[in-house]
C-alpha cells in the first residue's frame, strides 16, 4: 500500500509543483542555466551552419530557370506559382525584424540587464538553430521560388542561387521560434500571462511575416507552414535543455513516504 501510493505520488509531483508555483506567484530570474559545454556548442554548431548563406553565390542556381513550369508545383501551391511583389518584401523584413526584437527587449526589461541578457541568449539561440536548419534544408531539397514561375521579377532574381532555396521560410521559422522560447521562459518565471500575451504578439508578427514572404513571392505557402513546424520544435528544444536546478524533497506521513521533485516547468 505505502509503495503504491509512493509511486502515486512521484506521478504526480510535477502537478503538485506546478500548483505550488502557480501560488507561490512570479519567481526571480534568470529561467535557465547557461553552461559552456552546452551553449557553446549550440552556437558554434548552428553559426556554422548558418553560414552557409555567405557562400549561397556558389551554389547552383535554379535548374529550370529562367521560366519553370506550374505544373510541376505541388498542387496547393499552385496559385501561388509565379507571384512577385517586391513592396511585400520589405513589408517582411520589417515585421521579421520587428518580431524577433520584440521578444528579447521584453524579456531584459521584465528581468533587469544580467538575468535578461541571460536568458535572451537561449532565445536568440532558437532563431539561430532554426536558421541552420534552414539553410541546410534549402540547400538539399533546392526548391524553386514562387517568382521564377512567372516573368514578372528580373531575370538575375528567377535565376540566381537563392531563388533555388524556397523551402523552408527561415523568416517564420525564426520568428515562431522565439515566440515559443519566450513562452517557455515565463512560463518558468512564473509569469504565464505575460509569457501568452507575447505568444500572441510573435504568432501575429508570424503571420504577418508568412502572409508577406508568399505575397512577395519568396516562399510558397507550404515552406510557412513547414517553417512554422520547425520554429515551434526548436523553440520548445531549446529551453528544455537548459533545465533549472531539480531538487530531491523528502515527503513522509502516516500513510506514505517518497520523494517529491521540485524543478522548472
Amino acid at each position: 500500500m505505502r509503495l503504491r501510493a509512493s509511486l502515486a505520488l512521484a506521478l504526480l509531483a510535477p502537478a503538485l509543483w506546478a500548483a505550488e508555483a502557480r501560488a507561490e506567484g512570479p519567481r526571480p530570474g534568470p529561467a535557465y542555466q547557461l553552461k559552456l559545454e552546452l551553449d557553446l556548442p549550440i552556437i558554434l554548431i548552428g553559426g556554422g551552419m548558418a553560414s552557409g548563406f555567405a557562400f549561397m553565390s556558389e551554389a547552383p542556381g535554379v535548374h529550370c530557370a529562367p521560366s519553370c513550369d506550374k505544373s510541376t508545383v505541388f498542387k496547393l501551391d499552385r496559385f501561388a506559382a509565379g507571384w512577385y511583389d517586391p513592396d511585400w518584401a520589405k513589408v517582411g523584413d520589417i515585421a521579421t525584424a520587428s518580431t524577433l526584437a520584440a521578444p528579447l527587449i521584453v524579456v531584459a526589461l521584465d528581468e533587469g540587464l544580467a538575468h535578461g541578457l541571460n536568458d535572451d541568449l537561449v532565445i536568440a539561440e532558437s532563431a539561430l538553430i532554426t536558421s541552420a536548419l534552414q539553410i541546410l534544408t534549402s540547400y538539399a531539397v533546392a526548391r524553386p521560388r514562387p517568382r521564377v514561375y512567372g516573368d514578372e521579377a528580373s531575370l538575375e532574381s528567377r535565376s540566381d542561387a537563392n531563388a533555388a532555396r524556397s523551402f523552408f521560410s527561415g523568416h517564420v521559422a525564426n520568428t515562431v521560434a522565439t515566440s515559443v522560447a519566450t513562452l517557455r521562459t515565463f512560463q518558468r518565471l512564473g509569469k504565464p500571462g505575460l509569457g501568452y500575451a507575447m505568444l500572441g504578439v510573435g504568432l501575429a508578427g508570424s503571420a504577418l511575416v508568412g502572409v508577406s514572404r508568399v505575397a512577395a513571392g519568396s516562399h510558397f505557402p507550404s515552406d510557412v507552414v513547414i517553417g512554422a513546424m520547425v520554429g515551434t520544435g526548436v523553440g520548445l528544444a531549446l529551453p528544455a535543455m537548459h533545465d533549472s536546478p531539480v531538487r530531491l524533497v523528502p515527503v513522509a506521513s502516516s500513510e506514505y513516504a517518497g520523494l517529491l521533485v521540485r524543478g522548472a516547468l
